[in-house]
């Protein structure tokens, strides 16, 4: 197999990976954690995780100099601890599909965010997948059928999630200047759990001494859907493309979407495939000018 076709398949792979986290998260709502506990239970144990994994490879744990911390409580105690409680308060609202979908309205956030803070400029193509994104929210929330199939609040949380999953890439950006993805990516599941300890920490202590078995579920969510796919993304993308690697990413949502009508019996209405297909047809549009800037260099 050829290294570019291995890599597209790591990368593929990574965001099946992600699309299950639906079925881990759902399990251990239905046992009885909060979307705050399931938040500090995946990020404590993909920290531990990761850190297993650095030991065995390192023989010690990354180290960070104490000016660069606020690059960690921005990847982890803003970015990915709010993305996940939202995400995850968004999953107990709706669908899989609606959640996933709206959490994928995130590289428009990113969009927007790098011309504020990066200068970077605002073309044709980005305002277009702006204007597409919007439409495909606005499908998903059921606005153009006889009734609205999404409450206000459950869309506001998955666009919550699209925007502090957009942070990470902002945040990242600056921690990776610094630091490699292994040492920002642990730090980043360490601050995101100590964010959320004081609230729920003893709460997940007496729950998994009366649920111990929901430990091999928390350990499945921060080992299957959170570090393997890191891990598959990051060694994808040494092969191919960026941009190419968040088209193929999006397959996330297609198997969230899948599974949670499979599994969960969610409906899934011709509103939500109209949304779907336009917020995918956003990110296809986003990707243009890297795609046609490469063939320039390439051709």
């Amino acid at each position: 197999m050829q290294a570019k076709t291995r890599s597209a398949w790591m990368v593929a792979g990574a965001g099946a990976l992600w699309g299950l986290i639906s079925l881990f998260v759902r399990i251990l709502q239905a046992d009885g954690l909060t979307s705050l506990q399931i938040v500090f239970f995946r990020n404590l144990l993909a920290a531990a995780a990761l850190g297993i994994i650095i030991w065995v490879k390192e023989r010690k744990l990354p180290r960070f100099r104490l000016r660069d911390i606020w690059m960690f409580i921005g990847t982890g105690m803003i970015s990915i601890a709010l993305f996940n409680y939202c995400y995850f308060a968004a999953l107990t609202q709706s669908s899989v599909a609606v959640a996933s979908l709206l959490l994928y309205t995130s590289p428009i956030f990113i969009m927007v965010l790098s011309a504020i803070l990066f200068q970077e400029r605002m073309t044709k193509q980005k305002l277009l997948s702006l204007v597409i994104t919007i439409a495909g929210c606005a499908c998903i929330t059921g606005v153009f059928s006889e009734a609205q199939t999404v409450a206000l609040a459950t869309v506001l949380l998955g666009l919550g999630s699209g925007l502090f999953y957009g942070l990470y890439s902002i945040f990242g950006k600056f921690a990776l200047r610094e630091y490699n993805a292994m040492t920002v990516s642990f730090y980043t599941f360490v601050f995101a759990a100590i964010a959320t300890a004081p609230f729920c920490a003893a709460g997940c202590i007496q729950f998994t001494a009366h649920h111990p078995g929901d430990l091999l579920i928390g350990t499945g969510l921060a080992v299957i859907s959170t570090v393997a796919p890191f891990l598959l993304y990051t060694g994808g993308l040494n092969g191919i493309q960026a941009s190419r690697a968040a088209v193929l990413a999006t397959v996330e949502p297609l198997v969230g979407s899948l599974l949670g009508v499979i599994v969960f019996d969610d409906p899934f209405t011709i509103w939500t495939l109209l949304g779907m297909v336009l917020i995918f047809g956003a990110i296809a549009v986003l990707q243009l000018p890297a795609r046609r800037k490469a063939e320039e260099i390439h051709g």
